[in-house]
């Protein structure tokens, strides 16, 4: 009778595999649980695609966003909102996994009560109805540097934008989609999923 050594029958090595593929099973798990929250938490970058916004009781100053270090952000307040065909994309950096993408699309949504942090925002084209500015004053003679600029009214199209946060009294939303892509990628604005 012939020993075999240095062997492992298949029905062992599974068992002794198991224990670690459930371990990298539950790492990536925190790990991509993580990086929602550090989406969410403005260290990740999310970029919106809005085709059509419209606002009511808006208002908007410059001020700072972020955790650790401030950035610079123009707050925009808007009672009421309405956004017609949204795309928001964000690509988080994932170990062993790489790059992932979120995409969410959303045929409308409404909110009340919003509040956006953003640094970069552009439009095809704005509208304004009843547009205010003014510059706070220290004294008479020294204003404060910041301004507040509003409107009773505000639509636009083409609208993209890279929030830092965003607070909202309620968000109700219709025909919404969400996919997770290998690598990075996003949104064509206008684009179907």
């Amino acid at each position: 009778m012939s020993a075999r050594t240095g062997r492992t029958s298949r029905t062992r090595f599974v068992l002794a595999l198991a224990p670690l593929l459930l371990g990298a099973s539950a790492l990536l798990a925190g790990s991509a649980a993580g990086a929602v929250s550090v989406a969410f938490a403005g260290e990740v970058p999310v970029t919106v695609h809005v085709a059509r916004v419209t606002g009511s009781g808006v208002s908007a100053s410059p001020g700072a966003s972020g955790r650790g270090g401030l950035l610079p952000a123009l707050a925009t307040r808007v009672e009421q909102a309405t956004v017609r065909d949204a795309c928001v994309t964000s690509t988080a950096q994932l170990p062993v996994v790489g790059a992932v993408t979120a995409v969410v699309r959303i045929e409308r949504a409404s909110a009340t009560g919003l509040t956006v942090e953003t640094g970069k925002t552009t439009a095809g084209s704005v509208k304004l109805s009843g547009a205010r500015f003014s510059t706070p004053q220290r004294s008479l003679d020294r204003p404060t540097g910041l301004f507040t600029v509003g409107a009773q009214k505000v639509s636009g199209s083409g609208v993209t934008t890279r929030p830092h946060a965003f607070t909202a009294g309620t968000i109700t939303s219709e025909g919404v989609a969400i996919e997770l892509r290998r690598g990075k990628g996003g949104c064509t604005p206008g684009a179907t999923p």
